[in-house]
């Protein structure tokens, strides 16, 4: 593909100027992983690092597959550095963890020589203790956090009604190809704010699709028809859940086992468990 003569130049001159105004790029920084996680980052040959500092932070774009910066930045509060260079220099010590499944302060517990040795808990695992086998444990920042979210990225947790509407479908579906769905996820979290009679036809879709001769059933909320509850009642985990784009703006998605959350009561359990199958997301 041939680049423009702007993106050589921005190419060749935002390692500079970042080298002046923030120095070495963190070891905590992945830039081709940022690179191929921000395809508009890529495309217009700036400095990852450069713009994660100046924009992607503040987007709540990920650094690497090990650093989640919303989940950071939720525990950190507003800083003078961005989170990366934050956790490195403060976070760390004050125990603040960079993912949910890494407890910063269970990792140089359970291994003192990483403390002794002044190495970045996150750091050291990256570069020797993964290898070495060692193991980590889930953050402990938040004690209330419900069991399908334990080890999920904050961008991998899809709250519906998205914030700009009010209204969204979901359409189990029969016939979404394998290659519509190429992103793949460990597990996805669909975080839903449903009323009872709502919870109640899910669960029944899900229930009675299986054994349908349907393509295609939808249920479909609008939050505005009657009241809602204030925070989400259900969570559908998706486990090894591949997603694409589908037509109308919507979000197609093919996964190996479907488990629904009820997290409207303080002790959160599962409603259901759905075998294989394949559905449609759209906000309307």
């Amino acid at each position: 593909m041939t680049r423009s003569p702007t993106f050589h130049a921005v190419r060749l001159a935002t390692p500079l100027i970042r080298r002046v105004i923030l120095g070495r790029v963190p070891r905590l920084f992945d830039a081709a992983y940022y690179r191929a996680t921000n395809p508009d980052v890529a495309r217009s040959g700036i400095d990852p690092f450069l713009h994660y500092v100046w924009r992607g932070a503040a987007q709540d774009r990920d650094p690497s597959a090990d650093f989640d910066t919303a989940f950071y930045k939720r525990q950190s509060g507003p800083t003078r550095l961005d989170p990366v260079r934050h956790y490195l220099r403060a976070g760390a010590k004050a125990g603040l963890d960079p993912n949910p499944a890494f407890s910063t302060l269970m990792y140089v517990a359970r291994y003192p020589d990483v403390g002794l040795a002044g190495v970045n808990p996150l750091v050291h695992y990256r570069q020797d203790g993964r290898a070495e086998g060692r193991v980590t444990a889930p953050s402990a920042s938040q004690p209330e956090e419900w069991v399908p979210f334990q080890g999920v990225r904050e961008t991998h947790r899809w709250t519906y009604p998205a914030q700009a509407s009010p209204r969204f479908a979901l359409t189990l579906r029969r016939d979404v190809p394998v290659s519509a769905c190429p992103s793949f996820l460990p597990r996805l979290c669909l975080v839903l704010t449903l009323d009872g009679s709502e919870i109640d036809g899910l669960v029944q879709s899900f229930d009675a699709f299986p054994g349908s001769a349907a393509d295609a059933l939808t249920l479909a909320v609008d939050t505005t028809l009657r009241p809602h509850p204030p925070r989400p009642t259900l969570v559908l985990a998706l486990e090894q859940c591949f997603h694409g784009p589908g037509p109308g703006g919507a979000v197609l998605l093919r996964y190996a086992e479907a488990r629904i959350w009820d997290v409207l009561l303080e002790r959160p359990h599962v409603l259901r468990l759905c075998p294989a199958g394949a559905l449609a997301l759209r906000v309307l």
